[in-house]
């Protein structure tokens, strides 16, 4: 009876999207034995992602995601690193339906032309398809890319933005479900990894998890192998005072983080936006900030500044021509946490605390 049923005919798509009979269930023993399990397939990103496999990469719009994905397709076009993780030597296509091909092209020069960007592999193994206004929908473009290239002639597609060519709303699980079907058939039918864009939600994503951070139906999130969710951090003074931000004063903080079904857990990855380049922060200097939640700005460090500024002009004013006054004085004028005051005291270029045995001064510095 169960062999009966397991013969009758199901049916799959073909690499046009049509749909073919198949005579029975690809059904498999368990094998027992190490030595005749199957090979795994190679890591395209070490540690992150296998050819063959989907990775999905979410960030807020005009985060810089595509920089992201120039920046890794150069890692595997020359083997080198990326955000470093090491990469796999691989050939290649990047699928623009963005950005105007001069504006592409010249981004494409700016993230080369940085050092120890070049190698002489890249015109080779790297390719690019410009097809902006070219394509709607996802399986016109994957039945395209099926038709004019032999298969395993990439290692890596990627495919920015998804937005572009996904039909029906992003809020509906059947209509991304369709949309991921179409990505396991380039996957299948090509034999590479495939790697694709798509937006946060809006609204403050620090109180999510990084998997739910995706704009729209949750499929995104459960059908790809490996999400890598690009988060902006919040800049504390420490950060925002850093030897790097005052040599990048535009670079923005980012977190990378790290879903993945085939590896063990990645930890997170801190990084700096340097347009046009993502530069690991190797030295720490983020490493106390977090994702922005909700309920916090962007002018946090500026409310703190003000802050100061509001202290130093009470201590201006109750001091007038003296150098140094008591602490608890002060506070007794101006009521506040000495907590509080020691905090803010502590960052300012014109005043200094002393504590002494029985006393605590404050005095200008210079």
């Amino acid at each position: 009876m169960v062999a009966a049923m397991l013969n009758t005919i199901i049916s799959s798509q073909d690499n046009n999207g049509a749909e073919t009979p198949l005579t029975q269930l690809p059904i498999v023993e368990a094998i027992t034995e190490e030595a005749k399990l199957p090979e795994l397939p190679n890591e395209l990103i070490e540690g992150v992602i296998r050819r063959g496999s989907k990775l999905l990469v979410t960030g807020a719009s005009k985060s810089g995601k595509s920089f992201l994905f120039i920046e890794l397709a150069l890692a595997v076009a020359t083997g080198g690193k990326w955000c470093g993780t090491q990469c796999a030597k691989g050939r290649v296509l990047y699928v623009n339906l963005e950005i105007q091909e001069p504006q592409f092209m010249r981004r494409v020069y700016e993230v080369m032309e940085k050092p120890g960007m070049v190698g002489n592999s890249i015109p080779r193994n790297f390719h690019i398809a410009n097809l902006r206004g070219k394509f709607s929908d996802i399986k016109s473009l994957v039945n395209a890319i099926l038709e004019l290239l032999d298969a395993r002639t990439y290692d890596l597609i990627l495919i920015d933005p998804t937005y572009k060519v996904q039909s029906g709303s992003e809020n509906s699980a059947d209509a991304i479900t369709a949309f991921c079907k179409e990505l396991d058939r380039l996957v299948e039918g090509h034999g590479c990894t495939v790697a694709y864009t798509h937006h946060h939600s809006k609204g403050s994503q620090g109180n999510k998890n990084a998997e739910d951070r995706a704009s729209g139906s949750g499929v995104f999130a459960r059908d790809a192998d490996t999400i890598i969710d690009m988060v902006q951090l919040s800049s504390d003074e420490e950060a925002a005072h850093s030897k790097f931000a005052i040599m990048h004063p535009t670079a923005v903080p980012f977190r990378l983080e790290f879903i993945l079904r085939d590896f063990q857990k990645k930890p997170p990855v801190k990084i700096w936006f340097a347009h046009p380049l993502h530069v690991v922060d190797e030295d720490g200097e983020l490493k106390r900030c977090n994702p922005r939640k909700a309920g916090s700005n962007s002018n946090a460090i500026k409310a703190k500044r003000e802050a100061l500024e509001k202290l130093e002009g009470k201590l201006d004013r109750f001091m007038g021509s003296h150098t140094e006054i008591d602490r608890k004085d002060f506070l007794a004028a101006h009521p506040m946490k000495r907590e509080t005051f020691n905090k803010r005291i502590k960052k300012s270029e014109r005043f200094e605390v002393e504590s002494g045995n029985h006393t605590c001064k404050v005095r200008r510095i210079g």
